[in-house]
Parts: structure tokens; C-alpha cells; sequence
């Protein structure tokens, strides 16, 4: 029953501190908590809650052996028998949360990388839809720019044949 509310609790804290949302403080003093300073936080908390559960674990454990060596040395078959079981169970209950932690903290490293790769998608997709968003700027720019040439030569041309033609007028 202790293996299972210990593991409970360990479960607990695990989750907890995984998706605990309030930030400790802005990092870079910016004013805004980032998303990366938001994992940092939870990652922290997480890994201290993970170091907790594991050290109560191992403290039940070491309690659990000093009580069968002091069985022992009573010479109290009893309490030994019964001390011997504890231990038993704290052991496997200290193991265990080992073992949740180490899987909680390798799901924890898949999610980051998950993450990563999902943002270097998204800002690879941001940078190509700005390069042709750039282009087809460009694009419009440059036909703009044709189409002014063309409207520029057309004034120019029409304002020399207008010339041309006062200048005759004037001759005659």
C-alpha cells in the first residue's frame, strides 16, 4: 500500500511540475516570459521535483534498513521478519521511482525534441514564404518600374513633338 501511494505521489509531482504554468521570473528582463523561458521553468521544477521524490524514496529505504539492522541486533526474530519486508518494499518502491523518473525525463527530452523540430519547420516555412512574398515584391517592383520607363518615354516623346512642332510653328 506505501509502493503505491509513494508512487502516487511521485506521479503527482511528476505531473505537476511538468505542466506548471506560472513562470518564476522574466530571464532576460524583457518585460514578456518567452515560450523558452517557459520550458526552462518547467524543466526546472520538474527536475527538482523528480530529485525530491527520488531522495524520500531513498530516505524510506535507508530507514527501512537502519530498522532491520536494529531487528537484528535486538535478536527480536519478529520485528526482523517484519523489518526485512518493509525493506523490501521500500526498495522496490525506491526502484520504481527511479524508473518513473528516468521515463518521465525521457518523454520530458522526446517532447523538447518534438518542439525543436517543430519550430525549425515553422521558421523554415516562414523564411520561405518571406523569400517569395520578397520575390514577388520584386516581381511588381520591376513591372512598376517597366511601366514608369514606358509612361516617362511616352511624355517625353510626346513633349519633343511638341516642341518640334512649336518650333515650327514659330518659323513660319
Amino acid at each position: 500500500m506505501k509502493k503505491i501511494a509513494l508512487l502516487a505521489v511521485v506521479a503527482g509531482a511528476i505531473t505537476f511540475a511538468s505542466c506548471n504554468n506560472s513562470p518564476s521570473k522574466d530571464k532576460n528582463a524583457d518585460g514578456e516570459v518567452t515560450a523558452g523561458e517557459q520550458l526552462d521553468h518547467s524543466l526546472d521544477k520538474m527536475d527538482e521535483v523528480s530529485k525530491d521524490a527520488v531522495a524520500k524514496a531513498e530516505a524510506e529505504y535507508n530507514k527501512a534498513k537502519a530498522d532491520l539492522d536494529a531487528a537484528v541486533a535486538k535478536g527480536d526474530k519478529q520485528a526482523e521478519e517484519t523489518a526485512r519486508k518493509t525493506l523490501s518494499e521500500a526498495e522496490a518502491a525506491w526502484n520504481k521511482t527511479k524508473e518513473a523518473v528516468k521515463e518521465a525525463g525521457d518523454k520530458v527530452e522526446s517532447g523538447v525534441n518534438d518542439a525543436v523540430d517543430a519550430t525549425k519547420d515553422a521558421a523554415k516555412k516562414t523564411g520561405e514564404a518571406i523569400e517569395n512574398t520578397a520575390d514577388k515584391a520584386g516581381e511588381k517592383l520591376k513591372d512598376a518600374g517597366d511601366k514608369a520607363e514606358g509612361a516617362i518615354k511616352d511624355v517625353a516623346n510626346e513633349a519633343d513633338k511638341k516642341a518640334k512642332n512649336l518650333k515650327e510653328a514659330l518659323k513660319n
